[in-house]
This record gives C-alpha cells, structure tokens and sequence, in this order.
C-alpha cells in the first residue's frame, strides 16, 4: 500500500493481523513500489471518470454503478501489458486457485471491529467518543480493550475484552443505577459471551 495518511491507521493494522493478511507499505519516494495501482488510477481517470465528468455524475450511487459497469464490461475484456497482454479475466481464471480465502466459519463483522483501550474508573465505567459506558464492577481501575462498530448506534453495547480474553460488555451508563453500585464489590464472574469467539 502506499505511504499516505488514508492508507495508515492502528485499526486497519489490527484487522488485518486478524485475518492473517501482511499489511505491507510501499517505501517513501519508491514510485516502483507503487506502479501497478498508480497505472490503475491513471486508467481510471483516463478511461471512467473523464467521460462521466463530461456528463455529468448526479450522485455516488451512480458512479458506483458506472464503475462496476466499466469494470465487467471494459476493463477485465481488454490486454493489459503488465499482464504480458492477457486480459485480466483470463489471468485471474487460471491463478484463482493460489487465492487464499477466509474460513467461512469466521465472524467478519466481528473481525472488523475497532478497538480502543481504557482504563475503568472507580465508578466501573469508560467513555468512548463522549458518552460514558458502564461495564462489570471486577474490572475497576484495570485497562481494557473496547471492540465496537463505529456506524453502530451508541445505544448497541460494547464487547469488552480484558489480558486479552471477553469480559461481559459495556452497555450505555444507567446514571441512576450506577449510584446503587457499592463501589469495590464483586461484579459477576465473566467469561466468554455465547457465540462469541476468541478474541485474538
């Protein structure tokens, strides 16, 4: 991948330890690193988006439409020089048995959780892009790790994982039940979640 900023990022590094997939940044300043997908954008530009700014693209739904389009019907039909003048779909037709696929017993949504580290409060509770979340009373004053969807409405509990294990779920901070906490009880035993797998 390239060196830029939208192609850096902690959780996209941790998604892809998950997966098994080796997260590799082009060197600085090394434009042969990068010449595939660099000639791939050129033909983008040149043959998909010059036309269409021409015409016109009312809305993103559209130019998806048009891209997958292009793609089926021009791209993947016409030779390629860096594929020694094969089309792209018979190249990928003769390699696609050296593609390694996902187990299909795999979680991706849960794969592609962010992460973040805390630690809980006193008052058994952490806060995630300013709002306060509560989680089980054993985990006072311990660092934990929150997994979340980052679309997902802040109502929707957080996976809680603690020296790298489940540990219950931070659910949105329930202010008046939180001041009957005694505070350095007990909380509830916790272990994994049912059908929740191990956290990596």
């Amino acid at each position: 991948m390239d060196n830029g900023s939208n192609f850096r990022s902690r959780q996209l590094a941790i998604i892809c330890a998950r997966l098994g997939i080796a997260l590799i940044h082009a060197r600085p300043y090394h434009a042969a690193g990068k010449g595939k997908i660099e000639r791939y954008f050129r033909t983008c530009r040149q043959q998909l988006l010059a036309p269409l700014e021409a015409q016109g693209i009312p809305d993103l739904d559209t130019l998806n439409r048009r891209f997958r389009s292009w793609l089926e019907a021009e791209y993947h039909h016409r030779p390629h020089r860096g594929l020694d003048g094969e089309i792209p779909l018979d190249r990928w037709a003769r390699t696609a048995g050296q593609i390694r696929y996902p187990d299909p017993g795999i979680d991706l949504e849960r794969m592609f959780l962010f992460e973040v580290s805390r630690k809980v409060s006193k008052a058994r509770t952490v806060s995630l892009h300013s709002r306060i979340y509560e989680v089980d009373p054993v985990l006072q004053g311990q660092t934990v790790t929150l997994r979340y969807d980052p679309a997902a409405p802040p109502a929707r509990p957080l996976l809680v994982v603690h020296d790298g294990k489940p540990a219950g779920i931070a659910t949105l901070l329930d202010l008046h039940a939180n001041t009957e906490v005694r505070r350095g009880s007990p909380g509830l035993r916790f272990g994994p979640l049912e059908d929740d797998p191990e956290t990596p």
